[in-house]
């Protein structure tokens, strides 16, 4: 359903082959060249000479939506369920105390897929059939990023990095559907494939306090996307197709990593996410905090991590009226022409389109030095399940004296990935 394992909709660096395997913790002292390309960019100076990484995860998330009422009970479970996110990215130390970087990955992403098992609203009254809403949603974010660092002083490094994204998007719903409480009518299709670009960058620092201890800090502004006529609707003059801008969150990072001896490495990253004020993901999302923990230990060639990381709630309690402005889907009106029913519809978008509600993740990996230049890692994650629900009135905004709507969404997801790292 969404590309990252526990951070919203954002994949920061927990599909990386190392850093995966400690959950994402690589934003202080990352072990891959990805790690400081698309993380903290003042990283660049702990890779000497020049390094590259070539890397894929598949990620398969599980999301299945309970809808219950006086109509009945009904399960629709998510289609979107099998990602291949890759990563490349490659370093050089220029001299001086300057370093480059450079590389593509997918950054964020969420999806869900219900055409062939429609979300259901059993209840809008006891006399009206059940009705069948194929919605589907889809968001990749590619990302080229170029990044360089300085190293100010022995103990300090900064960094900045430049990006530009490449976005595609989908919303709506895709194939056939029956009628509204016998009130709308029919919105069979009303979603269109658009792409967009978009600029975006981030800063960082790292300071070496002990020669066990490092520091860091970094922000990241991602890019801002403008999808046209991405969603029809006919529910609200101008009747047509609508834009959607939709952007990654303002991140802040600080962090620490320890060497707790010659072969053994703790790290800690706690990161900061604004989605309060991310363009339409702020009427859904609510800001979040994501603590990040992983370790590493090198024994001979091999190298075993593990990791964990905790995600707070990121779904509002009370959603707003609309998404990112939209005045409708298909005949449904959203915004302030849509009265009571326009919040309580973005409550089923909440449990069906973007049920981010994971808190837990445990990850595991290990990487082997094939000779003194090249290493493989590989890296396996898991989710854990979470449940959320919302208590609706779509059928009583339409129809005067009619039961209320109970969703609710279940939510796992598991990855795995791997990679190679090429050091001269």
């Amino acid at each position: 359903m969404a590309f990252a394992l526990n951070t919203g909709t954002d994949t920061d660096l927990s599909l990386a082959p190392a850093a995966g395997g400690m959950a994402g913790a690589a934003f202080t002292r990352p072990i891959e060249p990805g790690g400081a390309v698309f993380g903290n960019p003042a990283t660049l100076t702990q890779f000497p000479g020049a390094q590259f990484q070539i890397a894929a995860a598949f990620l398969v998330p599980k999301v299945d939506v309970t809808q219950s009422g006086a109509g009945g009970t009904t399960t629709s479970s998510s289609a979107a369920n099998d990602y291949v996110i890759p990563t490349t990215a490659v370093t050089y130390e220029a001299g001086n105390g300057w370093f480059f970087g450079g590389g593509i990955g997918v950054n964020a992403g969420i999806g869900a897929d219900y055409r062939t098992d429609p979300i259901t609203v059993p209840s809008l009254t006891t006399n009206t059939s059940v009705t069948g809403i194929p919605l589907v949603d889809e968001l990749i974010s590619f990302n080229a990023n170029l990044a360089l660092a300085k190293q100010v002083t022995s103990q300090t490094s900064i960094g900045a990095a430049l990006t530009i994204g490449f976005g595609l998007a989908q919303l709506g719903t895709a194939g056939p559907s029956g009628s509204f409480a016998g009130i709308i009518p029919q919105f069979d299709g009303t979603t269109s494939s658009v792409h967009a670009v978009g600029i975006g960058g981030s800063l960082g620092i790292t300071h070496q306090l002990t020669p066990s201890l490092l520091l860091s800090a970094s922000a990241k502004i991602p890019p801002r996307y403008t999808f046209k006529n991405i969603l029809y609707q006919s529910a609200v003059p101008p009747i047509g197709w609508q834009n959607l801008t939709i952007a990654q969150p303002l991140q802040l990072s600080a962090g620490a990593a320890f060497d707790v001896s010659s072969n053994w490495l703790l790290e800690g990253d706690v990161l900061w996410k604004d989605w309060g004020n991310a363009t339409s993901y702020e009427d859904v999302y609510k800001n979040q905090f994501v603590a990040l923990l992983g370790t590493q230990f090198k024994a001979g060639p091999w190298s075993l991590r593990f990791g964990y990381s905790y995600a707070s709630d990121i779904l509002r309690n009370v959603p707003n009226d609309t998404l990112g402005g939209l005045r409708g889907l298909g005949s449904i009106p959203l915004g302030a022409l849509s009265g009571p029913l326009g919040t309580e519809v973005l409550k089923l978008v909440q449990m069906t389109l973007v049920p981010v509600v994971w808190k837990n993740t445990l990850t595991a990996g290990a990487g082997f030095d094939l000779t003194s230049h090249v290493s493989i890692d590989a890296f396996a994650a898991y989710a854990l399940q979470a449940s959320a629900s919302r208590s609706t009135s779509i059928g009583a905004a339409l129809v005067p004296g009619a039961g209320p709507e109970d969703y609710g969404v279940k939510a796992s997801e598991w990855a795995i990935g791997a990679g190679f790292h090429f050091k001269y």
